[in-house]
């Protein structure tokens, strides 16, 4: 299932991504920090659902909802805000916003409100033994952690939990990983412009920089220096 994100601050942003990402690891989830992006994103994939803030910077979030759903039909959405604006709320309802999410947004709220997609979607959720190995990635990806690693840590062989991982999430142990870093490694670039791709490279757990670069073109379809110069008109080397 392709989620997508859109919140204009960074660090509201980061945290959403986390916490989807710890409890439904086989969603595809994409990040906007406004309503361009966010378009760019819908109009190369569908996307089955949005999580929107509704103050974006110089757009409502309800405007780019109702322009999501001409690019991705039967597209669903949560609304995020940290208002309680019964206004805003009739709107969201018109949209057919399934729920209305008030900052802060507070971990058992948002799982409320997304285990019903969980159980709609066509991706089945993965099995707790390989949710246990995801959560041990997710929170050592930066150390030089191997499938064997992972497997010990959940109490199977790396035979057994390769095979979940092909069988679950249709990828191997180390493109997940990789698909991890390099999602970090954006939050970094997008938090921290000022950051060397060097220090990044190192900081999310790559062996060199110019791994980093392949593994990122191979996923993001660009370099990191053409993610920054994309984001900020910045290149880094």
């Amino acid at each position: 299932m392709n989620v997508l994100m859109v919140d204009d601050e960074y660090l509201e942003l980061e945290q959403l991504t986390q916490l989807i990402y710890n409890r439904y690891p086989h969603w595809h989830l994409f990040a906007a920090e406004d309503g361009a992006e966010a378009l760019k994103i819908a109009a190369d994939r569908p996307v089955h659902l949005a999580l929107i803030d509704i103050h974006l910077s110089g757009e409502s979030g309800l405007d780019l909802a109702e322009k999501l759903q001409t690019l991705s039909k039967g597209i669903k959405f949560v609304v995020i805000t940290a208002y309680q604006d019964f206004e805003y709320a009739k709107r969201a309802i018109k949209l057919n916003a399934m729920d209305y999410i008030v900052k802060p947004v507070i971990e058992k709220e948002l799982y409320d409100v997304l285990d019903p997609f969980e159980k709609r979607s066509d991706t089945p959720a993965v099995t707790p033994v390989l949710q246990k190995g995801l959560q041990f990635v997710q929170k050592h990806y930066a150390r030089n952690i191997h499938l064997q690693d992972v497997a010990d840590s959940v109490h199977v062989s790396s035979n057994y939990l390769s095979k979940k991982f092909n069988d679950e999430l249709h990828l191997s142990y180390n493109d997940y990983l990789s698909r991890v870093r390099i999602n970090q490694a954006k939050n970094l670039m997008i938090g921290h412009p000022e950051y060397s791709l060097q220090f990044i490279s190192d900081t999310v757990g790559f062996s060199s920089q110019n791994y980093f670069t392949n593994s990122f073109k191979k996923h993001e379809k660009m370099t990191p220096s053409q993610f920054k110069r994309e984001k900020f008109g910045t290149q880094d080397e």
